[in-house]
């Protein structure tokens, strides 16, 4: 089953937990602590492949999880990172959230982490301090990233057929290439676009044959609407027109018009007008269309017939000749920041991150701070030392003093993220 869009939501892996522990040797009454760190979660990552050409893989999974970091042990020892998740999908393929676009994947093997796993805890031993000496707590492993995704993909080909339905794009792409599409004698007998790979002088062209257009497919008419985004990746159009129509130069004029509603890019592409079924006329009406076409569009179309064969070798030779060099790439490099989603938990503490936000509300004072709310995260507020940690935190961090003089009475509460903390004063 094809399928070109999906919506999906991916989570990145927890961190794992820290370890509370003691050593416990002979002859040794009270050992110190040795609870080690939590291993890191998962990340979830995205890698774009050639031998899968649909997103059908995501049309009843919806949800996906990296796997989580294993707790700390004893003996200082770090639990395991969690395996990162890679979710294979087609070269071509947008991933977007809420809208904007955070990676667009148009080459093979081309891999991009869109949510990275949370970091693990640290074990009672990493809190050792002169003052603290005996830590009988933890922290926990942070969360990792969740997204809601909306996949869509473009297929990347090299040439792209496009023209009205019967037109005789099927069969010209089974002729030329290893595609095996339906072909019948009626309209819409292709309902998903085909891929298929031609050898032409030692060069490996993929065409791309998109459902037949009519007129109004920008509008959502007919079903050459829902695939025209495959078109927009194409490095070259072969407008395949049906010679024994009623109007062939008319069908043009309407696929022309159509292909620009849809998006100006596609009129910009190099293309070439091919009049197909030739084998269903006779030469005097060929050259009598022939020179109609170029004097109304000024360009002269080929001549072919996929049945016979007759002109296909010469029209490939002279495709594969004007291909343009470099595929037409939509990467996204530089976005703005307010067009990118990020999600990074912070690992590392810098002077700026110091700087913590604080509001008034009716019940409570609230403290923003992306690294003072991923330490509320990780601890476990259950645990006395746990919540003094934090407390600490606040007085190193000049919040205390800055609450004071703000007028923060002790018994005052602070929110940080979802947890609240009682002010006892500086």
């Amino acid at each position: 089953m094809f399928s070109d869009e999906a919506k999906i939501t991916v989570e990145a892996g927890k961190g794992g937990d820290g370890c509370v522990h003691f050593r416990r040797e002979k002859y040794v009454p009270q050992g110190g602590p040795d609870g080690g760190n939590g291993g890191r979660g998962g990340d979830l990552i995205f890698k774009a492949i050639n031998n899968i050409h649909t997103l059908s893989n995501f049309r009843h999974k919806k949800y996906f999880q990296a796997p989580n970091g294993k707790p700390g042990e004893k003996g200082n020892r770090t639990g395991k990172d969690g395996e990162d998740l890679i979710l294979e999908v087609p070269v071509g393929t947008q991933i977007q959230s809420h809208g904007k676009i955070i990676a667009d994947l148009t080459k093979k093997d081309q891999v991009i982490t869109i949510a990275q796993g949370g970091i693990g805890g640290k074990g009672n031993a990493g809190f050792v301090n002169s003052i603290r000496q005996t830590p009988s707590f933890a922290e926990k492993g942070d969360i990792g990233e969740k997204l809601e995704l909306e996949l869509e993909l473009k297929l990347v080909a090299d040439v792209a057929l496009v023209g009205y339905p019967s037109s005789g794009k099927s069969t010209f792409i089974s002729v030329v290439s290893n595609a095996k599409p339906k072909v019948a004698e009626y309209h819409f007998t292709t309902l998903v676009p085909n891929l298929g790979v031609a050898k032409v002088e030692d060069k490996d062209l993929v065409f791309v044959d998109v459902p037949g257009l009519i007129e109004g497919a920008h509008e959502g008419k007919g079903l050459g609407h829902q695939f025209l985004r495959h078109i927009e990746r194409s490095r070259y159009v072969l407008h395949l027109l049906d010679i024994s129509a009623e109007d062939p130069l008319h069908d043009f004029e309407v696929i022309r018009g159509e292909l620009e509603k849809f998006s100006p890019t596609l009129n910009e592409k190099p293309f070439l007008p091919v009049f197909t079924k030739i084998d269903l006329s006779d030469e005097e009406y060929e050259d009598a269309m022939t020179k109609a076409f170029e004097k109304k569009f000024g360009i002269k179309p080929f001549k072919v017939s996929a049945a016979t064969h007759e002109g296909m070798d010469g029209l490939l030779k002279y495709v594969v000749s004007h291909l343009p060099q470099t595929v037409e790439e939509d990467i996204i490099e530089d976005e703005d920041e307010d067009d990118v989603v990020q999600f990074r938990p912070a690992e590392t503490l810098k002077d700026h991150d110091r700087q913590v936000d604080i509001e008034k509300a009716k019940f409570w004072w609230s403290l923003s701070n992306q690294r003072l709310e991923q330490i509320s995260r990780q601890t476990d507020w259950d645990n006395e030392g746990g919540r003094e940690r934090v407390y600490d935190v606040l007085k190193k961090w000049n919040v205390l003093q800055k609450l004071e003089k703000l007028g923060a009475m002790p018994g005052d509460k602070l929110k940080i993220g979802e947890h609240v903390l009682e002010y006892r004063g500086t």
